[in-house]
Order: C-alpha cells, then structure tokens, then sequence
C-alpha cells in the first residue's frame, strides 16, 4: 500500500515537473518551425547578431536599420529558426538588413525580445496558457491589430507577450507590414 502511495505521488510529482518545463526558453536551438517576425529599430540603429545565445559570443554581423523616413522606425523582417535562453536564432541569408563582419554564415543570434509580431491576420488567433496537449485555450483574437513582443518558439507556437495577455503561446501571426489579411 505504501509503495502504491509513494509511486503515485513519484508520478504525480513527474507531472507537476514536465508542465513547468514547458517553456521556449528550454528549447533547442531549431526546436520550431522556420517562422517570420520583425523587428522595429530607429532608422541608424543596429543590432549585433551573435554566434551564440549570449551576450559574450562573437559578433558576426549586424542587423541595421536602414530603411524608414525621418524619424520612422524601420521594419526589419527575420526568419526565425529556433530560441533558446531568451534568444532567437535567425536566418541570416534571408534577412535582407543583415551585413556580415566577415565568413558568412547561415544563422545567427539576437534578444527574442526585440522582435515582434501581430495578430492583423485572417480568422481566428487562439491564445493558450502553453504549447501543445498541455496548453489550455485562453481567449480568442479576431479582427484586433495588437502587436507581441517575441519570447521564443517550439514547433509551429510562438511564446509572446504584451500587457492585455501577458506571457502566452498563440497558434497564428502576422510579420509582413502591409498586414496578413485578404
């Protein structure tokens, strides 16, 4: 009876842990789908990508913005391949602002939460507490231009944030600037 009662509550506690556990930051880097975001910079400002998800790793190039009139900010447009520690891992052959220090590379870090997203999509976003079977179905968006800042990813779910919904996962978003709907 006793190692009945021990083993459930081993099981139980195994649960409590794995739901916890369940956070973009914890991922591998490439652990989502190759998804676009973008970034808002002041027109003259830069960004260091990284080697690394760190902000000790060697520089490899800078993400600049160029674009944008006056005192506009510029939209930097990033495919995003993976997260890890707060960090977004990028694809830089696509990045069309990216310039390389040197040797080019295929991927490169930058802070996750300099990107961001929109919900200026076609139907339905749903908002839910985590990624997966786990998550629970929070709310709903339709219709709403709000902006996300960018956590990380896993799979084909984006973890976002901003101060209607705080810390969430959403299943659909918006990065392309003239919008997302028909």
């Amino acid at each position: 009876m006793i190692r009945a009662i021990i083993g459930t509550v081993a099981v139980l506690a195994g649960f409590a842990v794995v739901e916890r556990s369940v956070d973009a930051s914890t991922g591998y880097a490439g652990s989502c789908m190759s998804t676009e975001a973008y970034a808002l910079l002041p027109r003259g400002e830069a960004v260091p990508v990284r080697s690394e998800p760190t902000p000790q790793a060697a520089v490899l190039g800078t993400l600049s913005a160029r674009h944008g009139a006056g005192g506009q900010q510029a939209r930097l447009q990033v495919t995003i391949a993976g997260s890890q520690s707060g960090w977004a891992r990028i694809a830089l052959n696509t990045a069309r602002d990216y310039s390389a220090n040197g040797a080019a590379q295929s991927f490169g870090w930058i802070p996750a939460d300099l990107l961001t997203v929109d919900a200026r999509v076609d139907g339905v976003i749903t908002v839910y507490s985590r990624p997966g079977l786990m998550g629970e179905a929070l709310t709903t968006i339709e219709g709403d231009d709000m902006k996300f800042r960018v956590l990380g990813c896993r799979g084909d779910w984006l973890q976002v944030i901003n101060a209607r919904h705080g810390n969430v996962w959403i299943d659909k978003w918006c990065a392309r600037e003239d919008g997302c709907r028909s």
